[in-house]
């Protein structure tokens, strides 16, 4: 493991090559945006979600007629990637890495890959993008997904003192999970009109809020104590997920741009039908991006 710093006059990032996990984002003042992890809550901090999103029904998958064993979210944010662009001055912005398939993977996995995962600096922004690049002779089925997670409070206040806005503000989808499968009824989605969610631990009582996104969305979290806010931005990210622990006090929400999604409580296993799955050719590659401002 080694951490990479990129800097400007405005905020301050860390990187780790374990997972390619984001490790703090803190502005000129010292102040502290994304969640530390504490073993008590979560442990994690900004895991990146591949190649699934979310859970598998019974924690398997079936491709060509034969039954792989995967945990949810995926083993990407477990394994060590490799720097491909260092810092190569001072005015450099921006980190490159790269996890590829490996003996372990390829067990639960049976798909050759590049996963590439680039963070660039802009003022008081980060933008991460990821690269998806189908290596193997078959076509590769995936999901992808950002899994940030922050302070709330970030400095004063109460978790109650923070909201949660989506814009645009209109009607989105919204489809419940199982709790006990970590799965979801996609047969109960149903269209609602809330885009404002004070945060509440109640809020989060049947696991995590997920959305339909098909449109460029913003999400907000901003608070009646002062006027720091995070805005987390993307396009061609499809699922959105909100989460924060239940019953735990935690002081944190994560916000999750997805291409991807979990299990329906009612599939038959078939990665290659799988609802929400993306699918590259051989040589082919697949690009998202989500953009992380602070102010």
């Amino acid at each position: 493991m080694s951490q990479k710093t990129l800097k400007n006059q405005k905020l301050t990032v860390i990187v780790d090559s374990l997972g390619a996990e984001l490790q703090s984002i803190k502005t000129a003042d010292g102040t502290e945006y994304l969640w530390q992890g504490d073993k008590e809550f979560w442990s994690r901090r900004s895991p990146i979600l591949f190649p699934i999103v979310g859970k598998l029904k019974k924690g398997s998958y079936i491709y060509d007629d034969q039954k792989y064993n995967m945990s949810g979210h995926g083993f990407a944010r477990d394994n060590e990637f490799k720097v491909k662009q260092g810092l190569l001055s001072e005015l450099e912005h921006e980190l490159e890495y790269e996890l590829r398939e490996n003996e372990e993977t390829l067990n639960n996995y049976p798909f050759k890959f590049s996963l590439k995962v680039q963070y660039k600096l802009k003022e008081n922004a980060i933008e991460v993008r990821y690269i998806v690049k189908n290596l193997d002779e078959k076509v590769m089925f995936f999901g992808i997904g950002a899994h940030p997670a922050f302070n709330a409070p970030i400095e004063e206040g109460s978790f109650e003192d923070y909201k949660i806005s989506i814009l645009p503000d209109k009607g989105r989808k919204t489809i419940p999970l199982n709790t006990a499968e970590g799965t979801l009824f996609l047969d109960r989605a149903v269209v609602k009109d809330e885009s404002e969610f004070p945060l509440t631990r109640e809020l989060f009582s049947e696991d995590a809020l997920v959305f339909e996104t098909p449109e460029k969305t913003d999400v907000i979290i901003s608070n009646n104590k002062d006027d720091r806010t995070v805005k987390i931005s993307y396009e061609n990210m499809p699922f959105l997920g909100i989460w924060s622990p239940y019953p735990a006090e935690a002081p944190f929400v994560c916000i999750e741009p997805w291409c991807g999604i979990a299990d329906d409580d009612q599939t038959d296993g078939n990665i290659a039908t799988k609802f929400g799955i993306n699918e590259l050719l051989p040589d082919e590659k697949f690009e998202c991006r989500y953009t992380i401002e602070i102010n």
